[in-house]
């Protein structure tokens, strides 16, 4: 989708400025290999997730033809378990990482790359390639990887979504009990007073007190402000809103990701929730009594994310990222 003809580009920001942004400024990435071994053989989740991958070892291979055709089919992409593969993380993240080469050139395809399939997992200092990092994370690098699960659903919101005059002036919320206490201090907090409630509480049962009926994007958009909260990392519906004529509310982000959540301000493209969650009520109040301002927030956040939707700006910018990444690698044999 190309959006130069739609959008104002005042919101995106340079080429430059995001390598440096994903590459968490570091001119050089001097990797141990004994090191690696140790950080990997660490945990069940690092001995899984954690992969040197040369895009050159892949490239004739049934991996590379299954991530490049099958994963991404509307039946498959939500399948946990895919056919021929016990894991799905893994073949999301190749499936990112295969296009980058696929589509924007196949320079540095032998350079081995120190991937991280996972989410939280702590990968030791490893400046491995991942999908979120914190904010107080000085190594490892990110990627725009599980894009079907974080950015495949901007064109669903874009397709059901209703002019801002038309939605509720309420808020909304509904999610799994995944992440830490944020979401359930939340829910306890707000779920008689608002529409907010747990869709899943297959992680923690003891919640079950605290769930409300399960409701589309579609029903979600129809509210002028949806929550935003990160559960593992990221908030998983953060893209989406942002893609949306609706107003994110959410506290400021602690994780990073591809969409560069540390460059998003309060006040233009999202509300802001007290880091302890409680000022929801007087946020809702400052929003009913400016309707346009808020209008004009919907806006900015659409405008912000139409850099990372423009497959044409951005697929080249994921490709830039791996070219410096393996300009600055050395690995360390000893």
């Amino acid at each position: 989708m190309s959006w130069d003809s739609q959008h104002d580009r005042a919101f995106w920001i340079s080429p430059e400025e995001r390598i440096a942004f994903y590459l968490n400024r570091q001119e050089l990435f001097e990797i141990d290999l004994a090191q690696y071994e140790e950080v990997k053989s660490k945990t069940h989740w690092n001995r899984k997730e954690m992969r040197l991958v040369a895009y050159q070892d892949y490239e004739y291979t049934f991996t590379h033809w299954y991530c490049k055709h099958i994963v991404h089919l509307p039946r498959i992409r939500n399948i946990r378990t895919l056919p021929f593969y016990k894991s799905y993380k893994d073949l999301h993240s190749l499936m990112n990482f295969f296009q980058a080469f696929d589509q924007a050139g196949k320079s540095h395809a032998n350079t081995k790359y120190p991937l991280f399939y996972g989410e939280a997992g702590d990968t030791g200092g490893i400046p491995c390639i991942r999908k979120s990092r914190k904010s107080d994370d000085n190594t490892s690098v990110i990627f725009n990887f599980r894009s079907l699960r974080l950015t495949s659903p901007c064109s669903e919101a874009a397709s059901v979504d209703i002019p801002w005059k038309k939605k509720k002036n309420d808020v909304i919320w509904r999610g799994a009990t995944t992440g830490q206490e944020q979401r359930v201090v939340f829910v306890e907090k707000y779920f008689g007073k608002y529409d907010v409630g747990f869709a899943s509480t297959k992680q923690k049962p003891h919640l079950n007190h605290l769930k409300k009926g399960k409701v589309t994007i579609k029903e979600q958009l129809r509210y002028k402000f949806i929550i935003s909260l990160e559960g593992n990392d990221v908030a998983s519906n953060l893209r989406w809103i942002l893609s949306s004529n609706s107003v994110p509310i959410m506290t400021k982000p602690y994780w990073q990701s591809w969409i560069m959540e540390a460059r998003l301000e309060p006040g233009v493209h999202y509300l802001q929730l007290n880091d302890d969650l409680s000022n929801l009520e007087e946020v809702l109040d400052w929003a009913v009594a400016n309707d346009d301002a808020c209008r004009e927030i919907a806006e900015n956040g659409k405008k912000y994310m139409s850099q990372f939707l423009d497959q044409n700006h951005d697929l080249p910018i994921q490709k830039m990222l791996l070219d410096e990444y393996a300009k600055r690698l050395t690995y360390n044999h000893n």
